[in-house]
């Protein structure tokens, strides 16, 4: 069974489970039945799943509580992984250690140590460099990362507003989930040519590193640059720190608020570099609205002086567990457009996305 099909099958157990997540543990005791049961069922699929249920519960039980249940699977370490928290070494594991260490020192007494040591070490460091690309080869062709998601896409763009044209666009998307601490990074490019000019040559990225504070908090750190040589400035860029809120944490169901101050940078044609402080209002929400569609909503706000208002909504159909195919509708305001330019641009990307 593949990751995402075991968390749309554990997502009704994992409901059913958080009612009784309320009630008080006794020092000592395990998750509800009902939790150990999901995290019992995870850790038979898998590490990928298990770190998924670790990550889902952890959403209503404190991360103390989620590793306990998991140590009664013997599986306590790859939950404090799973929750961003260092791996803990047992007094009996670092014995056996010594006592493998010893054993080896033991075995290798007598032997010339020059040739014999030099050729164990070199077969060593081959092992070592062998397996770790076997690893990540065994990776890629499982085509999911732990903790890791991501989505490479290829499609096509119409635009509508200061420009009316179709251009050819791909994406990259990177995320690593907020458990602990989390981390998203887009990068998004439209080119076209029209009567062989260039008709659009845009290129956007997007950075942003977040923290938990608590069950609903988190701090953040944040960078947006974008080049369009054709629009009515070079490029625009913004960085800034902030706070968020997360209003909906449900698996299903994710919303988050932030707010930031920051400096945006704007360089226009013929009227240099102009820095001014920013602030960043920004809103997130995911919803799933069945078991292979979901829907996303991202809204940005940039209050300076040359104010600007981002809002973008996607529609993912999932056609496998890898392959998609994704709508996005994205539209942007700018307060006060340069003379000569409309203050509202829309566009529409229809792509095929493959997920890893």
């Amino acid at each position: 069974m593949s990751s995402r099909r075991f968390a749309r099958s554990a997502l009704g157990a994992f409901t059913a489970a958080a009612a009784l997540a309320g009630s008080a543990l006794a020092d000592g005791d395990a998750l509800p039945e009902p939790l150990m049961e999901l995290l019992e069922a995870a850790n038979a699929q898998g590490s990928a799943d298990f770190t998924r249920a670790v990550q889902l519960i952890a959403l209503t039980r404190p991360a103390d509580e989620v590793v306990l249940g998991a140590e009664v699977l013997g599986q306590g370490n790859a939950a404090r992984r799973a929750l961003g928290l260092e791996p803990v070494i047992l007094p009996e594991e670092a014995a056996r250690a010594a006592s493998v260490e010893l054993a080896e020192d033991d075995t290798t007494e007598g032997k010339d140590d020059g040739l014999d040591n030099d050729m164990a070490d070199g077969a060593g460091l081959t092992g070592t460099m062998t397996a770790m690309p076997m690893s990540v080869a065994r990776t890629i062709a499982a085509g999911r990362f732990e903790l890791w998601d991501g989505r490479a896409s290829l499609g096509i763009r119409f635009d509508s507003g200061n420009t009316a044209r179709e251009d050819y666009t791909f994406g990259l998307q990177v995320e690593r989930e907020l458990s602990g601490w989390g981390f998203q990074g887009n990068i998004d490019y439209a080119y076209s040519e029209v009567n062989g000019t260039i008709g659009r040559d845009n290129f956007r990225t997007r950075l942003r590193g977040e923290r938990e504070a608590g069950e609903r908090f988190t701090y953040f750190a944040a960078a947006d640059y974008e080049r369009d040589r054709v629009a009515s400035f070079d490029w625009t860029a913004f960085t800034g720190i902030g706070a968020g809120y997360r209003v909906l944490i449900d698996p299903a169901r994710t919303w988050i608020v932030r707010a930031g101050p920051g400096i945006r940078m704007l360089a226009e044609p013929g009227h240099g570099t102009q820095t001014v402080a920013a602030l960043d209002l920004g809103s997130d929400i995911a919803l799933q609205l069945t078991e292979s569609i979901s829907f996303t909503s991202e809204t940005s706000l940039l209050v300076s002086d040359t104010s600007r208002f981002d809002q973008i909504f996607g529609l993912n159909s999932a056609l496998n567990d890898l392959w998609s195919l994704r709508v996005q509708y994205s539209y942007r305001h700018e307060f006060e457009p340069n003379p000569g330019f409309v203050s509202g641009d829309s566009r529409t990307d229809i792509s095929i996305a493959r997920e890893f």
